[in-house]
């Protein structure tokens, strides 16, 4: 089976919970939607049109948090825009909205960083992702979009790390996975306790796949168990993939 992989790098994300209300709370990690999105927009795919062909039996992505991050609550402005001439704030409605934004620790030196793995049944699609996360010496070429990390203005890059090959493990098995986990898959999380080991473990529960409406799917969402530290979680887990330089990960789904 082969993927591929890239980093999803920025300086500032928001990536807003589907059930938030008045207050903008944001996912710690890009959903799978969120990455499907991206991978769609990047291939020309007009929007709602990909749903079928970016399904869970047909696209797997797995996901890893490769810097410290933290979160923080600022009040938003938005403006209630109808017409193209009030792009300029025209509009008497203003809206004060708190929103909770993904930042580095360190705001000024460090940056938003997530390893992602993809793979794809379909041999066209691998393809021609991989020419274009290949194609510039800018890290990435699109037939659509180009990139954000959740909301338009936090904008964000794509480097293409490499091509790997894996091998589906279905037993209950100990291993250390740099990706995020879906619970259902955990039989026991065996933390390391000591100096050169850190965690910082948070459970959410993110939207995997959409319908044509636009609607989660029966089996479209699912608890993942993220590590907001860059540091592979161990654990007893029942199904992962092995790759060939010997890591581990499992699929979001």
């Amino acid at each position: 089976m082969k993927l591929l992989s890239f980093r999803l790098q920025g300086k500032m994300a928001h990536f807003r919970r589907y059930y938030s209300n008045s207050s903008a709370l944001s996912y710690s990690i890009p959903p799978r939607t969120t990455i499907i999105g991206i991978l769609a927009g990047l291939l020309g795919y007009k929007r709602d049109s990909y749903y079928d062909l970016f399904a869970l039996d047909q696209c797997k992505i797995a996901m890893a948090n490769c810097s410290p991050i933290k979160k923080q609550m600022q009040k938003m402005n938005l403006l209630k825009i109808e017409r193209p001439n009030e792009f300029n704030g025209s509009n008497e409605y203003h809206s004060q909205t708190p929103t909770e934004l993904i930042l580095p620790q360190n705001i000024r030196t460090g940056i938003i960083d997530y390893h992602i793995w993809v793979y794809h049944k379909d041999p066209k699609v691998m393809e021609i992702l991989e020419q274009l996360f290949r194609s510039t010496s800018y890290g990435f070429s699109s037939y659509g979009i180009s990139l954000a990390l959740g909301t338009a203005c936090h904008l964000g890059w794509l480097k293409f790390e490499s091509e790997w090959e894996g091998e589906y493990k279905n037993i209950p098995e100990s291993v250390h996975v740099e990706s995020v986990i879906p619970a259902k898959y955990v039989e026991r999380l065996e933390v390391e306790v000591d100096k050169q080991h850190e965690y910082r473990l948070v459970k959410e529960d993110l939207p995997l796949e959409f319908d044509q409406g636009r609607r989660l799917t029966e089996h479209g969402k699912g608890n993942m168990i993220i590590n907001l530290i860059p540091y592979p979680i161990k654990a007893i887990v029942t199904s992962h993939v092995k790759l060939n330089n010997g890591q581990a990960i499992t699929w979001m789904e």
